[in-house]
C-alpha cells in the first residue's frame, strides 16, 4: 500500500519563515541606518554650532583685545606727554653750574666727564697734574654755595701716562679724580613750597572773629 505524502505545505511554512526573516533584518537594517542618518544630521548640526559659537567668541575676543590696545597705548601717551611736559617744565640749567665748576678748577685741571645720577646729583670726572689738586679742587666745591654736599670718590693715575711715560721719562703722569657731587636744586624747594600752599590751601581759616581791637 502506497502512500502519498503532501510536501508542499512544510516547504511553504519554511519559505514563508525565511521571508519574515529576511524582512525583520532588512527591517532592523534600514531602523539602525535611519537612527544612525539621524544622530550624524543631529552631530552634524551640533558641531556646526558650535564652530558658530567659537568664531563669534574668537571675534568678541579680537575686539576686546583692540579696544585694550588702543586703551593702553592712550594711556602711555598720556603718561608720555606728562613726563615730557614735566621735564621740560622743571628741566635744570646746567649751564651756570658748569661755569661755576669749571671757574673753581685749578690752572691744570681738566673736565673729562659730567653725568647726572639723581635730580640734584651729579658724577664729575677730572684730570690734573698732580694729586693734591684733587684734594684743593674738593676744598673750593665745598666752599661753593651751589654745592651743597661734595665727596672725593676716587683719585688714579691715568694709564695712557704709564706708557707714555715708557717712551719718554720727561712725561709727567697725570691723575684722574671722580667726584660725587649734590648741588642746590631750586625746582625741588619751588616744588615743596607748591606743595605746601596747596594743603594750606586747603585748610579753612579760623580767624574770622579776630578783630584789630581799635
Amino acid at each position: 500500500m502506497l502512500v502519498d505524502i503532501n510536501l508542499l505545505p512544510e516547504r511553504e511554512r519554511e519559505r514563508s519563515q525565511l521571508l519574515v526573516g529576511a524582512l525583520a533584518i532588512i527591517g532592523a537594517a534600514v531602523l539602525v541606518w535611519l537612527i544612525s542618518l539621524t544622530l550624524s544630521n543631529n552631530f552634524a548640526n551640533e558641531t556646526k554650532t558650535l564652530e558658530n559659537q567659537l568664531v563669534s567668541l574668537q571675534a568678541t575676543q579680537e575686539e576686546i583685545r583692540s579696544e585694550l590696545q588702543q586703551s593702553e597705548s592712550g594711556d602711555e601717551k598720556k603718561v608720555l606727554a606728562a613726563t615730557v611736559g614735566w621735564a621740560e617744565e622743571y628741566q635744570f640749567d646746567t649751564v651756570p653750574l658748569l661755569n661755576e665748576l669749571i671757574t673753581l678748577l685749578p690752572e691744570r685741571g681738566f673736565f673729562q666727564n659730567f653725568n647726572f645720577t639723581g635730580p640734584n646729583l651729579a658724577t664729575v670726572t677730572v684730570q690734573f697734574d698732580t694729586k693734591p689738586d684733587s684734594a684743593y679742587y674738593s676744598t673750593r666745591l665745598k666752599a661753593s654755595p651751589s654745592i651743597s654736599e661734595i665727596h672725593l670718590d676716587s683719585v688714579t693715575i691715568d694709564d695712557s701716562t704709564d706708557e707714555e711715560t715708557a717712551e719718554s721719562t720727561t712725561v709727567l703722569p697725570r691723575f684722574i679724580a671722580v667726584y660725587s657731587i649734590q648741588f642746590v636744586d631750586n625746582r625741588i624747594s619751588a616744588e615743596g613750597t607748591a606743595e605746601k600752599m596747596d594743603e594750606n590751601a586747603e585748610i579753612p581759616s579760623t580767624d574770622e572773629g579776630v578783630g584789630s581791637g581799635d
